[in-house]
């Protein structure tokens, strides 16, 4: 009887700490709707395998037709890309950038709010076709 008691318990542990996973990701994707991210959902498997091509839940950047616009993909829980343009960025870092006095990594002038970017890979750069999932939405 207590042996299954103990497996009870152990369940409902499990299931809530995936639960806290699972709210906390959908927090941060309400938190980059919120700054000005549109998201996009894969809805086919094409649209998944082309999500499944950048790092999941990194920012990486594009440029196209002059602008410059960020993607965060996301092909676990959503199954959706983030896209957003400089100021969906901008907005981001002011909402989980340090306050001003924060200490800075002694020899970096880099602070941790630029460093959560990297430019995308240039295979899939070229490969991002217009009206893909991936591609921006704003005209």
């Amino acid at each position: 009887m207590n042996l299954h008691i103990a497996r009870v318990i152990a369940l409902l542990v499990f299931g809530l700490l995936a639960g806290d996973a699972a709210a906390s990701q959908e927090g941060r994707d309400m938190k980059l709707e919120d700054v000005g991210f549109v998201m996009r959902p894969a809805n086919t498997p094409a649209e998944l395998q082309r999500l499944k091509l950048l790092p999941p839940r990194t920012f990486v950047a594009r440029n196209k037709a002059g602008r410059r616009y960020y993607l965060c993909a996301d092909p676990d829980y959503c199954k959706c890309v983030f896209l957003g343009d400089e100021l969906a960025m901008k907005n981001y870092r002011d909402l989980v950038s340090p306050p001003p006095q924060a200490p800075m990594v002694i020899g970096s002038d880099v602070s941790p709010a630029t460093a959560i970017v990297q430019d995308i890979d240039p295979s899939i750069d070229g490969s991002i076709p217009d009206g893909d999932i991936l591609d921006f939405p704003f005209q």
